[in-house]
């Protein structure tokens, strides 16, 4: 019993330690390394989707995507993105941790819990938001959509979407949206063969006649095909710029679908 105690207890109680340790040291390598592979695939996908709509206009304008680093976080980007991760050192070199040591200390804080003591039910409960905040690349990330006039006059989004009316703040939803199609339909390909089909329920809801007539023109400058589900009192801007117009009336329990060339009713009138 006492060289159990004495010697083996020892042993494998150093064991555990190491074991442990090293589990530590893989995870938060492989953490960082997760969030820096994450935040450069998202600043490729925005590349790609502002290549998307380089050329295209909105009207008389243009739009960027932007991503940033947000300030808040900073600190903690710019240690995930440090060029030293990919140059041979790890999060555990000399080299980074003199550079980094507190930084790294203070993210895996928000995430891991110590181990010193018991948790209370609020400090878990805190542990668990943090652990979904800090896990995800876009905490570190500032995103925004900017606006560039035919006077290449630019104005940021996130600075000017509480001043602005609901027919504007659709607009760039519609950009984003349409942008993240081209990119994924590959629009800008030549050997893309894709069927480029996008579905808008209660399309343009907030929008004027103009920027409906602009929407869809610029879904067809696009090479997008759209099916759109608007509100009866939008039937007059969208009907004479699409191909094929279907009114959906409902009478009791029976649902009526008719199609209509609104040339022919213009006809008519005449």
């Amino acid at each position: 019993m006492t060289r159990l105690k004495e010697t083996f207890l020892l042993e494998y109680k150093e064991k555990i330690r190491e074991a442990k340790e090293r589990a530590q040291t893989q995870f938060q390598e492989d953490f960082v390394s997760k969030l820096r592979a994450n935040i450069e695939n998202a600043r490729e996908q925005i590349g790609d989707l502002n290549k998307a709509i380089k050329d295209t206009f909105f009207g008389r304008d243009k739009y960027k995507f932007t991503v940033m680093p947000r300030a808040e976080y900073r600190h903690f980007y710019d240690m995930i993105m440090d060029d030293m991760l990919v140059e041979g050192f790890t999060l555990f070199s000399n080299a980074f941790q003199e550079k980094y040591r507190d930084t790294v200390e203070e993210l895996f804080r928000q995430i891991v819990d110590t181990g010193e003591g018991v948790l209370t039910a609020d400090q878990r409960q805190e542990l668990a938001k943090n652990l979904e905040k800090f896990t995800d690349y876009r905490t570190y990330l500032d995103f925004d959509l900017v606006n560039i006039d035919d006077e290449g006059r630019e104005s940021r989004l996130s600075r000017v979407i509480t001043k602005k009316s609901g027919g504007e703040t659709q607009t760039p939803f519609y950009i984003a949206v349409l942008a993240s199609f081209m990119q994924l339909y590959r629009v800008k390909d030549e050997e893309s063969n894709t069927l480029r089909l996008i579905v808008f329920d209660e399309a343009y809801s907030k929008m004027d006649h103009q920027r409906i007539q602009e929407s869809i023109r610029l879904i067809r400058d696009m090479g997008l095909q759209v099916i759109l589900s608007a509100p009866t009192e939008k039937i007059g801007d969208i009907t004479p710029l699409v191909d094929r117009n279907l009114c959906v009336t409902r009478v009791k329990r029976q649902t009526i679908v008719k199609a209509f060339d609104p040339r022919e009713i213009m006809e008519m009138g005449a």
